[in-house]
């Protein structure tokens, strides 16, 4: 099921809630993060005497029923610190069941679509971002598009992959070609590349690239000459800049982690197949939109619809 939720904080450090709601819904079981819209800053909505919200929305793909998603939803609002006081009361984070699919429920627990989804600026915006094809009219609500979204930092994945998308193989790379190892210096210098421990491993010498800003996403890594270290997404969002370009170059769990918030792939798809325990993971809600070809290989780049 392919469903749309809206998130909205007005409580603490408003846009460090969000980050965290995104990171959570990626974990859940049987729900991948597809999307997220920019975000938006909104006076509050039923109860007006309380600051303002920052909302967003996301599209995400369920595998688990309605009412199990709400279930998960709720369990990640408490997880952050919500205390439900009063009705349309500030909150540290508030994840609403907006869309799934061309569903209608109406029970107890859960209405979808949203019963005041079409009454609500601060969700149509956002919304409208990521389902174009929403129709609707909105109210005259001042909706202010404020930074800090990870959709403000478009990132863009650089990768070199086989006919079974493959990309490693026991901490290698599948492929060293010299014309795709020129078109990825041309694309990355003097821009920020991210990427983890592993990747940092099969560069050259070990060491970060040359004449780039090297963002390593890890956990353990304590401190790498020329590098910045983060122990987080949620951190990462704290340190890029909308107007760099900003290229994840891999490994797999690190593509796996940031292409929902990935606005651009560029693979270098090699007519060839090899042994592979890492692969790049599936393209959903991307599609080709330019192709070049080069004797050894092509360069597909790859957009979200």
């Amino acid at each position: 099921m392919i469903c749309y939720l809206g998130l909205g904080a007005n409580l603490g450090d408003k846009k460090k809630n969000l980050y965290a709601a995104l990171e959570q819904i990626k974990k859940i079981r049987g729900v991948k993060l597809l999307r997220v819209s920019s975000f938006y800053e909104t006076a509050a909505w039923g109860v007006t005497n309380q600051p303002n919200f920052i909302n967003a929305a996301v599209k995400i793909f369920s595998e688990i029923e309605p009412l199990a998603l709400l279930d998960e939803l709720q369990r990640i609002e408490k997880n952050l610190g919500r205390v439900r006081k009063e009705h349309w009361g500030a909150r540290t984070i508030d994840i609403d069941i907006l869309l799934i699919d061309d569903l209608k429920i109406n029970c107890e627990r859960l209405t979808v679509p949203h019963k005041f989804l079409y009454a609500r600026d601060f969700v149509l915006v956002p919304l409208s971002e990521i389902l174009p094809t929403l129709e609707f009219k909105l109210h005259g609500d001042e909706v202010k598009k404020i930074a800090g979204s990870p959709a403000d930092f478009n990132l863009k994945a650089v990768a070199c992959v086989d006919k079974n998308f493959g990309i490693g193989y026991k901490n290698n790379l599948l492929f060293k070609i010299p014309d795709d190892l020129k078109n990825f210096r041309a694309l990355t210098l003097n821009n920020v590349v991210i990427y983890g421990r592993k990747t940092l491993e099969t560069l050259p010498n070990c060491q970060p690239l040359p004449s780039r800003r090297n963002i390593i996403l890890s956990k353990t890594l304590k401190k790498i000459p020329n590098a910045e270290i983060v122990s987080s997404i949620e951190n990462l969002w704290e340190i890029l800049r909308g107007e760099n370009k900003n290229f994840v170059i891999g490994g797999a769990e690190i593509f796996e982690e940031l292409l929902p918030y990935t606005s651009e792939i560029f693979l270098t798809a090699v007519d060839a197949e090899k042994p592979a325990d890492k692969f790049f993971p599936p393209l959903d809600d991307f599609k080709i939109v330019e192709s070049k070809i080069f004797p050894e290989f092509k360069i597909l780049r790859y957009a979200k619809f």
